[in-house]
């Protein structure tokens, strides 16, 4: 019985160590490239290789898509006989984004909205030529392309928003070389060297990984071709002139409105806290900002993007952000104050606002909300409540009142008598 059972347990695992072995051979015939010490990648006679452009289109979170067409060019710099003759032209559909478009959105970026697409794969142009028309002519040796890129983003964003499309450039070299089986050519390696970064500074020649991803689900870096071309659009709301009615005018307003307050000065202090998007061209390290009193400015100041801006206001006063950033972070916090009960009003790119009310005395927040196209408001609204100390016990008000009606009573009857003793004479 033991031996049966051993010897059932030997076929289970040889079967097991069969299907592994198989397993590892299918994983190793889908992705069979080698990568090499210098970035570049080689492959066996019987695999095709593979090549996709990225684009990657950031803004600042819950900024409004402006369309973008992005192009590319493949420039035929040299063939293995020095010249261009017999290279293969490549060419590859381009990127569209549409006006308000968010696919495919970065999930994993929460700072920014970040979205990227992929082409197809541009090197079966070559696999076509080189099997077809080429065949007779082409040769052994590396084919060298530039790869460059033309976005329209710019066309459909107007100042003060601005558009960075991306200045990057690549040398692309393929390596072709005769196989042994029939003496036919093929794509033996492939190296993608960034010559000029997104910005228009020089490259560091580094080498990129151009392999398509193949499940562009999260829209994460990691699934998509790391050939990549970044533009950029910031786009900026507000004025130079804010208006307290008008809330295009103004990037964010926080107001203070004073109920029932004996004293018309009285103050509120205020400590407010603006994170502006992050990596995005042309953003500023300070803004602007004006006090208004009613429709009328009293007083105008800067404030740094990430640190602390402590400020006052009296009631019907407000403090209005000139020009700002939508995906800038805005935290808002008004300090308590004894025998007020604060509530706050806010709506960030919405008509319907949130209301928050704490208890008399404490302090409220607004926290970790984000700038949109308007209105961005964050207005206060405190009421103000006490005790009046008179000297009589509330508890016994209505006793005090039945004494003083009965003396009222006395004295009435007693003026009625005496009237009538002066009657009698």
């Amino acid at each position: 019985m033991k031996k049966k059972t051993l010897q059932k347990f030997s076929r289970l695992f040889a079967s097991l160590v069969l299907v592994g072995a198989m397993s590892l051979g299918t994983v190793a015939t889908v992705d069979a490239k080698t990568p090499l010490a210098n970035g570049a990648y080689t492959y066996e006679e019987e695999e095709a290789a593979k090549a996709a452009i990225t684009v990657v289109y950031k803004m600042g979170k819950d900024a409004t898509t402006p369309a973008n067409t992005v192009n590319f060019t493949f420039t035929k710099v040299s063939g293995p006989n020095g010249g261009t003759n017999y290279m293969p032209e490549l060419k590859v559909d381009p990127i569209v984004f549409g006006a308000g478009a968010n696919e495919i959105l970065d999930t994993t970026e929460s700072e920014k909205k970040v979205l990227r697409k992929q082409t197809d794969d541009f090197l079966q142009q070559f696999y076509t030529y080189m099997k077809g028309a080429g065949k007779a002519n082409m040769a052994v040796g590396t084919y060298e392309y530039k790869l460059t890129s033309e976005s329209t983003g710019s066309n459909s964003v107007s100042a003060p928003s601005t558009f960075k499309e991306s200045q990057a450039e690549y040398t692309l070299d393929i390596y072709v070389a005769q196989k042994t089986s029939d003496g036919s050519l093929y794509i033996k390696g492939t190296g993608f060297r960034l010559t000029t970064k997104d910005d228009g500074t020089a490259g560091d020649g580094s080498k990129v990984d151009a392999t398509p991803g193949t499940s562009q689900t999260t829209g994460s870096a990691a699934e998509f071709s790391k050939l990549t071309f970044v533009n950029e659009y910031t786009q900026v709301i507000g004025s130079d002139t804010p208006n307290p009615a008008t809330p295009s005018s103004y990037a964010l307003k926080v107001s203070n409105t004073a109920e029932d307050a004996k004293d018309p000065n009285v103050k509120f202090d205020y400590k407010m806290t603006l994170t502006a998007p992050t990596d995005l061209n042309g953003v500023a390290t300070k803004y602007t900002y004006q006090i208004f009193t009613g429709t009328s400015k009293t007083s105008e100041g800067e404030g740094t993007y990430g640190e602390e801006l402590p400020f006052s206001l009296k009631s019907g006063q407000s403090l209005m952000v000139t020009k700002g950033y939508v995906g800038t972070k805005v935290n808002v916090e008004q300090k308590g104050q004894a025998n007020w009960t604060p509530s706050v009003e806010y709506a960030f790119g919405v008509s319907t606002a949130t209301k928050d009310t704490a208890k008399m005395g404490s302090n409220l927040k607004v926290s970790d909300k984000y700038l949109k196209t308007s209105p961005n408001k964050v207005d206060y609204i405190n009421t103000y409540k006490d005790i009046a100390v008179t000297g009589i016990i509330v508890n016994n008000f209505p006793f005090v009142m039945m004494i003083v009606m009965a003396m009222a009573a006395f004295v009435a009857i007693v003026a009625v008598k005496s009237r009538r003793r002066m009657n009698e004479r």
